[in-house]
């Protein structure tokens, strides 16, 4: 039995590294198709994990995946992608709050991925322009309906939990047992989130309720446009709000809302303590050492760390060593190189004149950063309660081992007896020392969402109109241009037209 244990023991991190090694591809590839606008690698892979039977990040795959075919402008094959995710979603989150925001004691990798606060908003306002570019305003306005029915049901609760949410207790026990310096090791992790790091509402989704609003009456009759002038002016005071919501006599409105660039992407921070000194376990007559250890605590950041930070000396109290603190990291995640600079409209022939600037409406990095604001310090104190059970485990778990091939050696000391106890104590240490690689932080996100939303328009007489919407770099070079024919404008109401550029 004993026997059973340590070479399951030993096995333990290999077979990690085997279950890790599932996906056919890495992260860092995916992102790389992805940045450079290959979307059939990136299909190909997110179609592969979803024929899994058990895949854990089907809410963020699908969701993945209804994007690209969204720039694709397959709005059906998004929107029957997104009607599901959505339900797999609003099960997840339900289940979420059912259960106190509980989280997961292992690995938080492990656990189903339910989507972060502000992807269970834009899960809508996506799905809203899938049903707006098929032609149905309603179930368009429907769609915003049921984001606003999100934030009573969860966005509310869910910020009340990150306020009230105390970590701090769990983590300065852990420190006092280590006899860690908390002044010098505090100013290394995250802070407690604060109001300001709660995703509230999104400026996109109350733009969008005026605009639906605008076009039809039957939409116009059951909202409340001054209400979302309101919030929307409180989200983004820069943006025309006014010009939204009224249509002078006789004139119709033109609006673009055009996204750019991908979304920006979360980062692990590692911080590695120690090394801290061999360990001797008293074993009957005899003492078991167990080598010198460091122990790894891991967290999200945004943006994701591009660089490694230099170890810092930090002193202990009382009895203990001296350790370094490092700030290291699992792998890059590389950030998007977002270009587009700003957005105009250029209408064809000589019935306008005048070419329209659009102004930024959402910089959906914010929502990123906001998240992981108010996910990291909670995050990592669950790291640090699951470093010290496993590394601790792990050592109970050699010392075993090690006494197994010590008996062996007083039994019948020989050459033989004596390399298998060199062995076995280089293994179990070395085990005992890979035990926290198997800590990784849950950096899992929604790559393809944009970066920024921008949006505005004209008023304009009643009839049809081409025009163009061009995409510039800081230098005032045309990254893209996105031509539009006919687009009908009628008096009194407002006509809108979606564009994006993911470079």
């Amino acid at each position: 039995m004993k026997r059973n244990a340590f070479f399951g023991f030993l096995l333990f991190p290999f077979l990690s590294i085997i279950i890790s090694c599932g996906s056919t591809m890495s992260l860092p590839q995916y992102l790389e198709h992805l940045d450079s606008e290959e979307y059939s690698p990136c299909v190909s892979e997110l179609e592969k994990r979803n024929a899994k039977e058990s895949n854990n990040d089907r809410i963020r795959d699908n969701f993945e995946l209804a994007m690209i075919r969204h720039y694709q402008k397959d709005y059906d094959s998004s929107l029957s992608i997104l009607n599901t995710t959505d339900r797999l979603m609003d099960d997840a989150v339900t289940e979420s709050i059912t259960k106190g925001f509980a989280s997961v004691v292992a690995n938080d990798n492990a656990a189903e991925y339910t989507g972060n606060s502000y992807e269970y908003i834009y899960i809508n306002v996506f799905n809203a322009l899938n049903y707006y570019n098929k032609g149905d305003v309603e179930e368009a306005a429907v769609e915003v309906r049921r984001l606003n029915e999100k934030q009573r049901k969860y966005l509310n609760q869910y910020g009340e939990w990150i306020k009230n949410d105390n970590t701090q207790i769990e983590i300065s026990d852990t420190y006092k047992k280590l006899r860690l310096d908390t002044s010098k090791i505090t100013e290394n992790i995250p802070k407690k989130p604060t109001e300001a790091d709660i995703f509230r509402d999104s400026a996109t989704a109350r733009y969008l309720s005026i605009v639906f609003a605008m076009m039809d009456d039957s939409v116009n009759n059951s909202w409340n446009v001054a209400a979302d002038s309101r919030t929307l002016k409180a989200l983004n005071p820069e943006f025309d709000v006014e010009a939204e919501g009224s249509i002078s006599d006789g004139m119709g409105r033109l609006d673009v809302l055009a996204f750019t660039g991908l979304i920006g992407r979360r980062g692990e921070r590692r911080l590695i303590v120690g090394p801290f000194p061999g360990i001797q376990f008293p074993t009957g007559s005899h003492f078991v050492y167990i080598p010198a250890f460091d122990l790894e605590f891991v967290f999200p950041e945004f943006p994701a760390p591009q660089t490694v930070l230099m170890p810092q000396e930090m002193p202990t109290f009382g009895w203990g060593p001296s350790f370094t603190i490092y700030p290291g990291k699992n792998e890059i995640i590389k950030m998007p190189q977002n270009s587009v600079d700003s957005i105009r409209i250029v209408f064809d022939g000589k019935n306008v004149s005048q070419n329209i600037k659009l102004s930024l409406l959402e910089d959906f990095n914010y929502a990123v950063q906001q998240d992981v604001n108010s996910k990291a310090r909670k995050a990592y104190s669950r790291s640090v309660k699951r470093s010290m059970v496993k590394k601790f485990t792990a050592v109970a778990g050699a010392t075993a081992t090690l006494l197994i091939a010590e008996e062996a050696v007083n039994k019948e000391e020989n050459l033989f007896t004596i390399a298998a106890y060199a062995a076995t104590y280089l293994s179990a240490a070395k085990a005992a020392d890979q035990i926290d690689r198997t800590e990784t932080a849950d950096i899992r996100q929604v790559y393809t969402l944009p970066a920024q939303a921008y949006a505005g328009g004209i008023e304009l007489p009643g009839g049809k109109y081409s025009f163009k919407v061009q995409y510039l770099s800081k230098n005032g070079d045309l990254l893209k241009e996105e031509s539009f024919k006919d687009i009908e404008v009628k008096n009194g109401k407002t006509v809108l037209v979606e564009s994006s550029c993911q470079k």
